[in-house]
This record gives C-alpha cells, structure tokens and sequence, in this order.
C-alpha cells in the first residue's frame, strides 16, 4: 500500500454495538473535522474486526467496555504490523489553538465516550468555547464546557431504562404497543400517553438543567445532541443546538489530527 494511499480504521465500542468508518490519512490531515465525510457500518460487540485489517493502516479505538475481541484484534493487528491506538480520557488536550481542560481528579473514572465527545465538540467549533454536550443512549450524560475547561456534568438513565424501571416497579401502568411512539413532548391524556411524554419530559429535563447552568455563565454556548435518542430532545432555541449522530468517531479523528494517542 503506497504512502499516499494509507487509511486507518476508526472503531467506537458501545454497549450494544460497534460503529466504524475507514478514513484517508491524507483527509484526515488536510480536511478540517466539521468537512470530514463519515461513513458509517456497524457491527455487533461480539464479531471481531479482524476481517477489515487488510485495509487499513492503522487503526484508531474506543470502547465503554473492554470488548471480547480486543486480545484477538491487538494478535492479528501485530502479525500484520498495524499499530492500534487506544484512546484514554486525559487531564487536558490541545485542540487546534485551544486547550480543553478535565474537570476529574481522577480521570480515569470519566467514560471515554464523554472525553471524546468533547474533544469533537471543540475541535467541530474552533471559534466557539462554551458548550453544553448532552449523549443521549442507554444512559444519557450532559458535560458543560465553559471557556474550554469542563465544569461537570451529569449521569442519568437513558430513555429506555427510565421507562423499563417505570414499567417494571409499577402495577397498572403500561406503555404503547408501537415502540416507534415519537410525538412532541405535551401532556399526556391515557396511561400510555402519561407514561411515553413523561419519560420524554425527564430526558428533556437534564438538558434543559445543563442549559441553565452554562446560562448563569454566557450567553454565547452552543448545545451538542448526540446519541440514538438525540432527536426526542427538543430544544425551542434552534439557532444555538446541532444534532450529531456520531460524535464519539468525531473525537477520535480529532485525535489522530492532533497525534494525540500514542
């Protein structure tokens, strides 16, 4: 494989599933990260990667728990000499011409998930420095970023385990057969309707929370929404929220723009 024509493999592990995209060296180099042009396939936590070394030349990971292939990966990955960079949450980081700060003591207790989110938010938004970043999944989190240097944040149960744990510890109370329920956030006139807004209503609470927060400190912040769930976030002030989808890959191309992993 020539110099000019090295990819690397970029695998974010989550609880249930794996995403990956393959990106030109030459892209990830020359192109600003909000230009990067992500495409996406998954596969299960389970299925090894083995299969797309062949193609890359490095390979760039992250993971919220240790997946079962890692051993396998790093063997197969060393017999073909393709180095793997891990990412590790860090104390701080230099974005471009700006340094994000961690607000952990012990950093080694923050989910990579977070640290990369906010490496991509900041490295996405070079003229930007206050940010409230909101995951929404299996858990939803929300970081808040003011001056570059994050402040705290939060972790909650995600929409699916707020409603199971409803759903689970209560008599009488039951939910829509249609899981597909997706309507704007209102009150509820039935059971089922009760129940589906105010899971929707408490997932939409932590964000608005977040909000005031980065409120009481500027009145010039961005709100990141990402997450399987981002889109049951409603936000009335549009001109300063952006949903993306992938956020965590985002982060990890940050840092291979920086050569920050070694």
């Amino acid at each position: 494989m020539s110099e000019q024509s090295k990819t690397v493999l970029f695998i974010d592990v989550g609880n249930t599933a794996a995403k990956y995209t393959i990106i030109n060296n030459d892209t990830i180099t020359n192109i600003g990260l909000a230009d990067v042009d992500l495409r996406i396939d998954t596969f299960a936590v389970n299925e090894s990667p083995v299969q797309l070394l062949s193609s890359v030349n490095s390979i760039y990971l992250s993971y919220v728990r240790v997946p079962v292939w890692l051993e396998s990966l790093k063997l197969h990955a060393a017999a073909q000499q393709v180095p793997i960079h891990i990412a590790k949450t860090d104390k701080h980081i230099r974005i471009n011409h700006s340094i994000l700060t961690n607000s952990y003591s012990d950093i080694s207790t923050m989910g990579i998930d977070r640290w990369l989110a906010m490496i991509a938010t900041v490295g996405l938004y070079p003229k930007k420095s206050d940010f409230v970043i909101v995951d929404a999944g299996t858990a939803i989190t929300c970081d808040v970023i003011f001056r570059h240097a994050h402040i705290g944040g939060w972790i909650a149960p995600g929409l699916s385990s707020i409603k199971n744990s409803l759903l689970n510890n209560t008599e009488n109370v039951f939910k829509h057969d249609d899981d597909q329920f997706n309507q704007k956030l209102t009150l509820g006139k039935n059971t089922p309707d009760c129940v589906e807004y105010g899971c929707l209503a408490q997932l939409n609470g932590i964000v608005n929370e977040g909000i005031k927060q980065i409120n009481a400190l500027s009145d010039n912040y961005l709100v990141i929404i990402s997450g399987g769930d981002r889109e049951k976030i409603f936000q009335q002030e549009k001109n300063n929220t952006v949903y993306k989808a992938n956020i965590v890959l985002l982060g990890l191309i940050q840092l291979a723009k920086n050569h920050q992993i070694s």
